[in-house]
């Protein structure tokens, strides 16, 4: 690993950013290269770390901080297993106390085949092996029960569509001890309301105030420092959280501990509404929507850079349409399912700061984004890139363009441009120009970057102030990322011909893009959250009003709403919104 990498630290907050996580972690650790016969431009050094366990056995885990409720790590014990994976069952006769005594055992949570398969691969590394003794691993898999199968569970099939219930029923790398925070729900017992398919929804200011809680504070920003000592160049940090609920509130509270306490570093926030949630009652509507507006409002203030993750169109329509790419099939409903799209983006727009050759620092990518006020930013993922079997880039540029669509409300980058940052990834330098293309004299394009640049700056698409990079990396989507692809997908996510005679197999690795764009279509997105929010009467909501929020609050709330999207308006449309 290239020794010259400045570290990054990730904050997971709520429930839904962590299955973004777990699917990110995992796709990462898909693309690790342990032989000296491969090679790969990315360089993992900015988010993991490496460590040493009592055994003396080396680690590398995610240089990570998850937060989440009690409750939601099912069978992941709360200190992870990679420092202590010896765990023995308690006995009456372990007990201090000579007089009766009685045991109280508490299920164990089922695991699904993958997390038994994955057991059974760890066994191997953490299991003492005896020299005096040959140990048949076959043996091993029958006594625990699992499949019969030689495959590691890496390359087995799995549907976990269906079987996973928390984020943590498909999580491949091992976490630190110090990974986890989880928060007791009883803390946030200010008023309730009922969203489908989640547990209670609790507001933005009950967030704040379980952080504000002496006990909450210390754990999560002990944590942070530990995370912060153990880097020796640390650059920033980048926060995925939950936007919806009282996660938005916690998140403010973290925000801000890292601004009084890391001023010097820089901060990305992906603020994450969930596109499954359905609101039984207008109340429950409302408290969601009010949390939504309020996160927008605090985080983006205290973030050099926030940016909006919604896979439907409009931020506060919890019905809205949902965004839909050519050759994805996604049940937006299943949270397994929507998060490991957006998932494929933070792993594929990530590589403008993690990539081996010419990664960005972070300070970097917050000024090109964020001038003149603008704080917010959109999102974009091509998936898969678009590139058919017998392609080549040079000739399908002229004809096609990345399918690059909105991870952010919707929002359309093509409205007024400002500047951008994109990354192809998987394209190969053999697919870059076919054999029979003669090129200027002069002229050769050795990556795919280049060659795109090249024909942007040619055909003068804005924005002007784009910066685009490449690796030849694909997205490697073997288990447990699922099977959202179309049957028009080769193994290696290239398009394949309708006529063709091809026959359909698994998608195992992608060709993909993705961006970070600053434009005018944020300013609209911005407008949309701020007519609906205004629409809202906080008063008539029992429980906002038992967390806090006042109309005085609000009214607070929606002023600071209307200075973010004054920085998106033209001259004329400013004096349009002083007049009124």
């Amino acid at each position: 690993m290239a020794k010259t990498a400045r570290e990054l630290i990730t904050l997971q907050i709520g429930h839904y950013a962590n299955f973004i996580g777990t699917h990110w972690w995992n796709l990462q650790e898909a693309s690790f290269v342990y032989d000296d016969s491969s090679t790969t431009d990315i360089n993992h050094d900015f988010l993991f770390r490496e460590g040493i366990t009592s055994q003396k056995q080396e680690t590398y885990t995610p240089r990570l901080l998850s937060i989440d409720i009690k409750g939601n790590l099912g069978s992941l014990p709360v200190d992870g297993s990679l420092y202590s994976p010896h765990r023995h069952d308690l006995s009456v006769n372990e007990a201090s106390w000579h007089g009766h005594v009685e045991l109280i055992k508490q299920l164990p949570e089922e695991k699904n085949e993958y997390l038994m398969d994955l057991e059974i691969e760890d066994s191997r590394y953490f299991t003492p092996r005896d020299e005096d003794k040959d140990i048949c691993m076959d043996d091993v898999t029958n006594e625990q029960g699992a499949k019969n199968s030689s495959l590691p569970a890496s390359q087995k099939i799995y549907d976990l569509s269906k079987s996973v219930r928390v984020w943590s029923d498909f999580l491949r790398p091992h976490l630190h001890p110090n990974s986890l925070y989880l928060l007791d729900e009883m803390l946030l017992q200010s008023g309730r309301t009922v969203v489908e398919g989640s547990q209670s929804n609790f507001g933005f200011l009950a967030g704040a105030s379980v952080f504000r809680r002496e006990d909450v504070e210390d754990g999560i920003t002990d944590r942070i420092r530990l995370l912060a000592e153990s880097c020796g160049s640390l650059q920033g940090f980048q926060i995925l959280t939950d936007v919806h609920n009282a996660m938005g509130g916690v998140s403010q509270g973290v925000l801000q501990h890292l601004e009084d306490e890391y001023s010097a570093k820089d901060f990305i926030t992906f603020g994450i509404t969930p596109p499954h949630l359905n609101p039984q009652t207008p109340q429950a509507r409302a408290v969601i929507q009010t949390t939504i507006a309020q996160s927008y409002s605090e985080l983006s203030s205290l973030s050099g850079v926030f940016v909006p993750l919604n896979l439907r169109s409009h931020c506060l329509d919890l019905q809205a349409p949902v965004t839909k790419w050519p050759h994805l099939n996604i049940e937006v409903n299943n949270q397994y399912l929507s998060s490991s799209v957006l998932a494929a983006f933070m792993d594929t727009m990530s590589l403008i700061y993690r990539s081996r050759t010419s990664p960005l620092p972070v300070a970097h990518i917050v000024d090109v984004l964020t001038f003149g006020g603008r704080k917010i930013a959109g999102g974009s993922l091509a998936l898969p890139f678009g590139l058919g079997v017998d392609d080549y880039l040079f000739d399908w540029v002229k004809g096609h363009k990345p399918h690059l669509m909105s991870v952010s409300s919707g929002c359309d980058i093509s409205v007024d441009p400002v500047s951008e940052m994109q990354v192809i990834r998987g394209v190969q330098s053999s697919r870059l120009v076919s054999p029979d293309t003669r090129l200027p004299p002069g002229v050769r394009y050795t990556s795919a970057a280049q060659l795109y640049q090249s024909f942007l700056e040619e055909s003068e698409a804005p924005p002007s102030l784009r910066f685009l990079t490449s690796v030849r990396d694909s997205l490697k989507v073997s288990t447990p990322f699922p099977s959202i692809f179309s049957e028009k997908l080769s193994d290696d996510g290239l398009l394949v011909p309708s006529d063709s005679s091809f026959s359909a197999s698994s998608v195992k690795s992608t060709p993909c893009g993705a961006g970070l764009h600053q434009g005018g279509s944020i300013g609209t997105l911005l407008e949309q959250l701020l007519g609906s929010a205004q629409n809202l009467d906080v008063t008539k909501v029992p429980q906002l009003i038992d967390e806090g929020l006042d109309k005085e609050g609000w009214s607070s709330v929606l002023e600071e709403l209307k200075k973010l999207k004054l920085n998106y308006c033209h001259n004329e449309e400013m004096e349009s919104s002083d007049d009124d």
